[in-house]
């Protein structure tokens, strides 16, 4: 399956970051059919050299207009030129692994049914000034319905490392009237439509966080971004008690940016999304054929009533291996010894 990436960029960018973020995808295991660049408004000189800089060693595929109209515009604006059947996110300042594509796009493979696909983050930060630094894994639910309680603590998936089936995509698209929250609109939407959000348990993207990312936050995004939140889990539950957590991310936003940064580097954060240990079953030395890859089972278990299979890619192209979730139900398991009943983590 093909795909592209949609990105946008803009005149307060960093050319630093944007030639590091060029050089990952140039990196990586599998290539995009494109890379759809969205000049949001008349960039830098500094921006403009790194962008002709890489002409000729990426697809880029560079579009835009004079003036500065948002990120939900850009992206809504670039859409139109995406042709492959996937799309991909990415930032301007972000990074991805090497094999974040490959392995994205072989889920889009195995599961017909897969929508929007994330990943986990390795969120990386640096301050000369405050000669502090941090590093840090946030991995996001694994799946995420309209009635996942997830939701009240914060957004399903991170926005720079989706991957998304085009024509879904281009059907909902944007909203351009939310202040800089048009990515939780739009999962929230796609959740509303009956589909599911979908992460892969690992990190496939280094998320940069600078000083400036703790004072971006106005109060007329802190109230849109309740509003949202608020509006669809009413519709989406009922009043529940979870609500809380709404009303404490609202004033948490309200802080000052020094204390913005400590809550956000604390380690309350990092437990939000903890999974449970579930009871499963090892399969391992069980093989399967799907679309056209080889794969070894590993672990069954069940997961919303449904029997899935969490297995590794045999005939990888990557270092790294592959590791997919399909349904029991789409493959048929050629056994080659007993499995044994065993706990861990999935």
């Amino acid at each position: 399956m093909q795909f592209s990436i949609l990105q946008s960029v803009y005149k307060k960018d960093n050319p630093l970051f944007l030639d590091e973020c060029l050089q990952s995808i140039r990196d990586s295991t599998l290539l995009p059919e494109k890379i759809i660049l969205v000049q949001d408004g008349i960039l830098t000189p500094e921006l403009e050299q790194v962008i002709a800089s890489w002409k000729d060693k990426l697809p880029l595929h560079i579009v835009g207009y004079p003036q500065n109209k948002g990120l939900a515009h850009a992206l809504n604006h670039g859409l139109q030129f995406v042709e492959t059947e996937l799309v991909a996110r990415m930032d301007s300042d972000d990074i991805c692994y090497p094999d974040r594509f490959e392995k994205q796009v072989l889920q889009f493979e195995v599961d017909k049914k897969l929508v929007v696909l994330g990943a986990g983050i390795e969120e990386f930060y640096c301050s000369k000034e405050l000669d502090t630094s941090h590093r840090s894994i946030r991995l996001y639910p694994k799946r995420t319905v309209r009635s996942s309680m997830t939701l009240y603590k914060g957004t399903p998936v991170a926005h720079p490392t989706v991957m998304m089936r085009t024509a879904i995509l281009k059907e909902f698209g944007y909203a351009e009237s939310t202040c800089c929250n048009e990515d939780i609109e739009l999962w929230f939407r796609l959740l509303a439509a009956g589909y599911e959000i979908r992460t892969l348990q690992a990190p496939l993207l280094r998320f940069r966080i600078t000083d400036d990312t703790f004072r971006r936050r106005s109060l007329a995004k802190s109230l849109d971004e309740f509003q949202i939140y608020s509006r669809a889990l009413l519709d989406f539950n009922g009043l529940q008690k979870e609500h809380a957590y709404l009303l404490f991310r609202l004033a948490s936003r309200l802080l000052s940016p020094a204390l913005i940064r400590r809550l956000y580097f604390s380690g309350k954060r990092k437990t939000l999304f903890l999974e449970e240990l579930m009871r499963i079953k090892s399969v391992h030395g069980q093989v399967f054929m799907k679309s056209g890859h080889l794969f070894e089972a590993l672990v069954e278990y069940e997961e919303d009533g449904i029997t899935m299979i969490k297995a590794v890619q045999l005939d990888c192209k990557s270092q790294n291996d592959n590791i997919v979730e399909v349904p029991l139900s789409e493959i048929h398991l050629y056994s080659l010894r007993r499995s044994t009943e065993i706990q861990l983590s999935v």
